[in-house]
């Protein structure tokens, strides 16, 4: 799966949430993420623009908790962050992450943690995301199968940002661990 995705900081989170709802948006949940990166050997983060993590996220509306595995590739063009990414849930992230420090991996500092507020439309998801260190953010993104839907989807996300009073010039390719860090990956 190839994920679509532009990420811009923004002002006011509730102003773009309602924005957002007008524009068909529903609420899905509210979550905490806490996302702990892995560095190391040939797939380090800074060497190949790839990242992998464990994710824990405890969502607010439920209480459940899970945890999940997620390999991010090179991003694949120069306007978005698209890329291809692979995840799945995992039963115990503490083990996957003693396993990754075992087989050669050392956790990357800092850990990314945000609260989440998740909307859908269709198969568009937008997230409000409230970054420690960082502030406010939007993500708009689409999953698709292959690079050849790539163009379509990211003109859909395009039309988003427009009506919302943005354009792809507001928007940055750089994750937020790159933010805390001050490097641009």
């Amino acid at each position: 799966m190839i994920e679509v995705e532009v990420k811009l900081k923004i002002d006011n989170r509730n102003s773009v949430e309602v924005q957002l709802r007008d524009q068909g948006f529903c609420l899905q949940k509210r979550v905490k993420e806490t996302d702990t990166y892995f560095d190391g050997g040939l797939y380090g983060i800074k060497k190949s623009g790839q990242a992998l993590r464990v994710r824990k996220t405890v969502d607010y509306m439920t209480g459940a908790e899970k945890s999940e595995l997620n390999f991010k590739g090179a991003k694949i063009d120069n306007i978005s962050m698209a890329r291809q990414e692979l995840e799945t849930e995992i039963r115990d992230g503490e083990v996957v992450m003693k396993i990754l420090e075992a087989i050669g991996f050392h956790q990357a500092e800092p850990r990314v943690i945000k609260e989440r507020w998740l909307m859908s439309r269709d198969d568009m998801h937008a997230c409000l995301d409230e970054v420690e260190g960082l502030g406010s953010f939007l993500e708009l993104e689409i999953m698709v199968e292959d690079e050849g839907n790539r163009p379509e989807a990211l003109g859909r996300i395009e039309e988003i940002l427009e009506k919302l009073g943005y354009t792809m010039k507001d928007t940055t390719r750089v994750s937020y661990l790159g933010q805390l860090l001050g490097r641009n990956f």
